[in-house]
């Protein structure tokens, strides 16, 4: 904007009387000369303002769980505050995010941003895939985040990911359905079921809805079989008790499996899990689009955020929520995807800047408004209405009593592929002990290097 200075000269006239004195005619008074005015000073225009060069940011992200309506209001809302920047949102297939990131930080062009695994961010940055956050966070933003997430993204000591939301995992279940079955669903963690229990009941439902819709799965996921170890690994750690190799599944050091991911009770668990797909058919063997929704599913194991989705897409669909059932030991992953900077971004700062505002209170509310994920600050858990009350709160009771970290460390994202794809191949038919063996060689040989 231009401002522009405005000058008023006043010209002074003086005026002086000559009084003839004891004189009977007076003389006309004679005007002095007017002095000349000051000359005008220039009008100056004020330097325009220094021109923001714009920027382009991309942002890449999973699929899914009302990720993307999510973002878009977050963005826009960022976007407003600063008009020289333009967010451009890359959205992948939930499947195939976790093989294509690694191949995006490998490239020339990564995506500015993208979301990694809270498991897998200690990983990338040894790799030096992305770039520490220092120095966008006050001290009391990292006081607010639970600390889980912070011990998580921290490595050598700096954060690399930016807490945003967390997740623990819930069994959205058909009400409908369960009650036309006579099966009462848990409706506390205390009251969590094992799974064989549920199992047990679930079939019943399916049986009982089979009847009078068709073909009824009695359990779906996000994808299916899930590829993702936030999903699956927690079935195989919870035959184990606290603290024991099998329900660690990983060594403390994070460098081998060999006696962790092949214990007895492991490969009990691993029985279990495909005999859910083989045996008791009780969930596909591939994706069913929207199989809950459509009630083509009695339950569905999701994150809190698929209830905004529910509710935007399947209005009448009457849904509740029970919580994760397990075998010894009751456990859930808590994790969640953390916004990063690539290392390869032409424009680190700015990129810095939009993660600091994701992961600021602002910044999560105007994704909260459209998807209720669960909150990364502590503050915002305990304020916000929906996690204090059913059905939400049972994800919240979750991650305050049965909430543990997925295994990670420098090679969490080696161990995240590799356990992921196993427990696919489990589901999917294949020979368990041959299946476990090559898995177990194959990652105490890749760990090894983080020794």
């Amino acid at each position: 904007m231009k401002i522009r200075l405005r000058y008023l000269f006043v010209l002074v006239l003086a005026f002086s009387f000559a009084l003839a004195a004891c004189q009977s005619d007076a003389e006309e008074p004679v005007p002095e000369p007017a002095p000349e005015p000051a000359p005008a000073e220039e009008v100056q225009e004020a330097a325009p303002a220094e021109e923001v060069e714009p920027v382009t940011l991309r942002f890449m992200f999973p699929e899914g769980a009302g990720r993307g309506p999510g973002f878009e209001s977050a963005i826009a809302a960022y976007e407003e505050m600063n008009p020289h920047i333009t967010i451009e949102m890359e959205s992948v297939p939930f499947r195939e995010y976790g093989g294509l990131l690694p191949v995006q930080f490998a490239g020339d062009s990564p995506a500015d941003v993208a979301l990694v695994d809270s498991s897998a961010v200690i990983s990338y940055a040894y790799n030096g895939a992305i770039v520490p956050l220092d120095g966008i966070f006050e001290q009391s933003d990292v006081d607010d985040f639970l600390p889980s997430l912070v011990a998580q993204s921290t490595y050598e000591g700096s954060m690399y990911g930016a807490p945003f939301f967390i997740s623990t995992q819930g069994v959205f279940y058909n009400v409908d359905m369960f009650a036309a079955a006579g099966v009462a669903a848990p409706t506390s963690v205390e009251e969590a079921w094992t799974w064989p229990e549920f199992v047990e009941n679930v079939s019943k439902v399916a049986a009982s809805a089979e009847s009078d819709e068709g073909d009824v799965w009695g359990l779906v996921f996000l994808s299916n079989p899930p590829g993702s170890i936030s999903w699956s690994l927690p079935v195989v750690r919870s035959n184990g008790e606290p603290g024991s190799n099998t329900f660690m599944a990983l060594s403390p050091d994070g460098t081998e499996v060999s006696g962790y991911l092949d214990t007895p009770e492991a490969m009990e668990a691993y029985q279990f899990w495909q005999d859910l797909y083989v045996e008791h058919g009780l969930a596909p063997q591939g994706d069913v689009p929207d199989a809950f929704g459509n009630g083509q599913a009695a339950t569905m194991i999701s994150f809190s955020a698929w209830g905004s989705v529910l509710n935007n897409v399947f209005p009448d669909l009457n849904w509740d929520i029970m919580p994760i059932p397990y075998l010894e030991t009751h456990v859930v992953h808590a994790s969640h995807f953390m916004p990063t900077v690539a290392s390869k971004s032409d424009h680190q700062e700015e990129a810095k800047a939009f993660v600091q505002f994701l992961s600021s209170i602002e910044g999560f509310s105007a994704y909260y408004d459209v998807t209720s994920d669960m909150p990364a600050r502590v503050s915002l858990l305990n304020e916000l209405e929906e996690f204090q009350v059913r059905p939400l709160s049972i994800f919240k009771d979750e991650l305050l009593t049965v909430a543990y970290a997925a295994p990670g460390g420098p090679g969490g994202a080696i161990y995240a592929e590799i356990v992921g794809a196993l427990m696919l191949d489990i589901a999917q038919g294949a020979d368990i002990e041959a299946a476990v063996e090559a898995a177990v060689t194959e990652l105490d040989a890749q760990l090894a290097q983080f020794g």
